[in-house]
């Protein structure tokens, strides 16, 4: 039987994303299990006040759900009440029902019996810090740090002697992969730009083989990578959120700051909004900020120079990198180029609007830089 109806564009954009993500074949599939899961919803919901969906069982009414558990735990339950029905027939960013566990509060709140101490700095606060010795700019978001802190508490109630390197990537960036698609279906209908966007920096369910690609860069940037001399480097250990026990095949753990981050609320791991209005509550923003005065001096250095930078009239990408330029190190093993330059300036700028340090104004193509009122008063710290 064919039925043709009016699709709506942004209809269509959830019914693309659905097939991209390789939940489904095709349009026909994807429209057969919508239909046949309303009516599923319905019926229970005309005969009880709620519905009790059982993830594991095989005779649970035909939703989909491709949840991924940490652990060999009891079947979870997902009670849908008629409350949420309209959340169930828009799609609204609600529940965290589809949210994946591994980035829940639930369970984490019990402090690790094995907490790691702070990694060793050769930087001190104050120190002036050289332009290449910045945090990497391509770690240029730090909703994954939250994330990734979420995803280690859970991994270190299984394992509290620390969770192998190699495993911690592989597993915490899968699972990022279906968060990272949760989010990016949220940006594109809501129209989040590019500088509001929840899903920037999160690999997600795409095309041919940039969704293993975004989530091998996923997993080398925000959890953890390794080289031969034994260095492990990412934005987790740069910002002094986890540590390793410094052997040949290392074990992450967190630190007491990566652990405390990791329990607090975040607006959206935590949201029952449909739009969160912003990526941190006031109380993460704080409790950043003070850790990377105190503790990051690096990331600190870097916010005050670029926060002095815009103070003094440098509001473009193009001044501040002329500025930015001459922190550069003259005796660098590597030249300065442009392309490391911007990248440099453009990351830390990301971050730190994040925390609400800065903000973008766009006047056509061109971007001004405006330091707020929160930027202000981290320069008196």
């Amino acid at each position: 039987m064919i039925i043709c109806f009016d699709c709506p564009p942004e209809t269509k954009k959830i019914l693309d994303d659905l097939i991209r993500s390789g939940e489904f074949s095709n349009y026909a599939e994807t429209i057969s299990v919508a239909v046949a899961n309303q009516a599923v919803l319905r019926n229970q919901l005309q005969q009880n006040s709620s519905l009790i969906i059982n993830n594991a069982s095989d005779n649970a009414p035909s939703i989909k759900n491709h949840e991924t558990s940490l652990s060999q735990e009891a079947p979870q339950e997902t009670i849908v009440t008629n409350e949420l029905r309209p959340t169930l027939k828009t799609g609204k960013f609600t529940d965290n029902s589809k949210m994946p566990s591994l980035f829940l509060l639930n369970g984490i709140d019990i402090k690790p019996s094995n907490i790691a101490k702070s990694p060793n700095d050769i930087w001190i606060k104050g120190q002036a810090i050289p332009l290449e010795r910045w945090i990497f700019g391509q770690y240029n978001k730090l909703l994954p740090a939250k994330a990734n802190c979420r995803a280690l508490a859970h991994m270190l109630r299984e394992d509290p002697a620390g969770i192998p390197l190699d495993k911690a990537a592989q597993f915490i960036s899968e699972e990022a992969l279906k968060l990272g698609s949760i989010l990016r279906l949220h940006d594109e209908k809501t129209g989040n730009s590019r500088d509001e966007a929840l899903s920037t920096a999160f690999p997600y369910r795409g095309l041919g083989s940039d969704s293993e690609k975004g989530r091998l860069r996923y997993a080398n940037q925000f959890v953890g990578n390794v080289n031969k001399q034994g260095q492990v480097s990412g934005l987790l250990i740069d910002y002094k959120l986890i540590n390793h026990n410094a052997e040949k095949k290392p074990r992450l753990l967190l630190t007491e700051p990566g652990w405390k981050f990791a329990n607090l609320i975040n607006p959206i791991l935590d949201s029952v909004q449909e739009i969160p209005p912003n990526k941190f509550t006031a109380e993460e923003i704080t409790f950043l900020l003070t850790h990377i005065a105190n503790s990051v001096p690096a990331e600190n250095y870097a916010y005050r120079a670029i926060l002095k930078a815009i103070d003094d009239g440098a509001d473009s990408p193009e001044k501040i990198d002329q500025i930015l330029q001459k922190s550069f190190s003259n005796n660098s093993d590597a030249g300065l180029t442009k392309t490391f330059l911007s990248s440099q300036r453009s990351g830390t700028i990301s971050r730190m609007a994040d925390l609400g340090l800065v903000a973008r104004r766009r006047e056509g193509v061109r971007v001004v830089y405006l330091v707020t009122e929160k930027g202000q008063e981290y320069l008196k710290i």
